[in-house]
């Protein structure tokens, strides 16, 4: 079988994630359940992600797409791929899906004002040009992400039977 442009994004997708799931195993390190550690456990995560949804584009368009936006990039997916069947469990919420609770409307304004950095951007610095700190602990769970794994290696074999973009 001969490599392709999508085959390099999708092997590189899979490289960042089983990254991620070998730093999830690391519990009894000191380290583990610190912003720091899991957030760049997280961005592993979120680094697969963009690199899958690119390789699965590039795969139905034969164009390479830019941005490290991930919820922009499964909006250009699901263009390409509307079968229900090949639906991605993007696991990370929108920003603009995140559930707030009963905080009152100008603490929530408040709080978005604060973090303007992207998720991705977030995930990767510990302080933006503002001195905002971000420090969210994001931890998964080795199981979930060894299903994720599986779910990814399923899809990219359905995806390299499909060809063509909506």
């Amino acid at each position: 079988m001969i490599k392709t442009i999508s085959d390099d994004f999708f092997n590189k997708a899979m490289a960042f994630l089983e990254v991620a799931i070998i730093s999830s195993k690391e519990k009894e390190n000191i380290y583990f359940h610190t912003a720091e550690y899991s957030n760049v456990t997280a961005y592993l995560v979120y680094h697969a992600t963009e690199l899958f949804l690119k390789f699965a584009i590039f795969q139905a368009s034969k164009k390479l797409v830019e941005g490290h936006d991930i919820f922009k990039l499964y909006e250009k997916y699901k263009k390409c791929y509307s079968d229900e069947k090949l639906k991605i469990n993007i696991p990370f919420t929108k920003p603009e899906d995140v559930c707030y609770g009963d905080l009152p409307e100008e603490q929530i304004q408040k709080f978005k004002a604060k973090y303007k950095m992207s998720f991705e951007q977030q995930l990767k610095y510990p302080i933006d040009k503002e001195n905002n700190i971000y420090n969210l602990i994001t931890i998964f769970d080795t199981e979930w992400l060894e299903s994720y794994k599986d779910e990814l290696f399923k899809l990219y074999f359905e995806l390299k039977k499909v060809n063509s973009c909506i």
